[in-house]
């Protein structure tokens, strides 16, 4: 049981699009932890955040660049707790059906099936970020593939339910010649499954970012339950703080898709609204 599931889906879909009304559509919900700066808020561009009962504005300093539309704004000290998410976990689900639960706010897996994702986003500043997205094989197998900015080294985590596999994202360098802060990232998911076993695992208590499987989770997991095979399609996405994001997609064929499509929507896509730096 998905969200998409019998469903008849395009070569280009798009999750969420901050030009929209609202900019987070029902799909998504928000998700905040305690910290007083902790804010998830749709806002113009060219507009620095305030959380309410913080007297800090993120960022600091507006960078050049920006774009003419709202966008929406995710940002915490705590960005583990801290994200926008669409759909569910295949795994949560299963585990929410078992106890007769579900039909509660946890949702529905989406079912997306294009193996393409795209998102624009703009980092905060200095702050990292991460996002994450649920990926299930043909056999009904998921894995949760997670990408940051801190991330130093590829690992796996197999412990994990569902199994996760942690990923550097190389975000291009601010030079005094970048037009935007603004950068469009294209995910190929269908290469991803065979990392679930080809990464290698972290070292307990060497972790570059805090992902060693607790003790008490530490439950031996057959190789066999891992992802493998082919891509089936993609049960949740998922983007933590600290960033702002324009729009998230999925497609048959990456940047091929939108450029075989019409003139209006390869200008809906581009960034084409950038401000020029001085």
């Amino acid at each position: 049981m998905s969200l998409l599931s019998g469903s008849i889906q395009p070569p280009l879909l798009s999750l969420l699009s901050s030009t929209s009304a609202p900019s987070l559509s029902p799909l998504f919900r928000a998700v905040t932890d305690e910290s007083k700066d902790s804010y998830i808020v749709s806002l113009s561009d060219s507009s620095p955040a305030q959380a309410p009962g913080s007297s800090r504005s993120v960022p600091h300093t507006q960078p050049k660049g920006c774009i003419l539309h709202d966008v929406v704004h995710i940002q915490s000290s705590n960005p583990r707790q801290t994200y926008i998410q669409a759909g569910c976990s295949l795994s949560e689900y299963r585990k929410r059906l078992e106890k007769g639960k579900a039909r509660d706010d946890g949702g529905l897996p989406l079912g997306i099936e294009l193996p393409w994702m795209g998102l624009q986003v703009k980092r905060l500043g200095r702050r990292h970020m991460s996002f994450e997205v649920g990926i299930v094989d043909n056999r009904g197998r998921e894995g949760s593939v997670r990408l940051s900015s801190f991330k130093k080294n590829p690992t796996v985590h197999p412990h994990r339910s569902p199994a996760l596999i942690h990923l550097p994202l190389q975000l291009p360098q601010q030079t005094p010649s970048t037009l935007t802060p603004w950068v469009h990232i294209p995910v190929s998911l269908a290469p991803l499954i065979q990392l679930f076993h080809s990464l290698p695992r972290p070292q307990r208590h060497a972790s570059d970012d805090g992902d060693d499987d607790d003790e008490d989770s530490r439950k031996r997991r057959k190789v066999a339950e891992l992802p493998s095979g082919t891509f089936a399609s993609v049960s949740y996405v998922r983007v933590y703080a600290n960033c702002r994001v324009r729009r998230i997609w999925f497609s048959v064929d990456g940047e091929r898709t939108i450029q075989g499509m019409g003139k209006g929507v390869r200008d809906e896509w581009e960034l084409y609204a950038a401000d020029e730096m001085a």
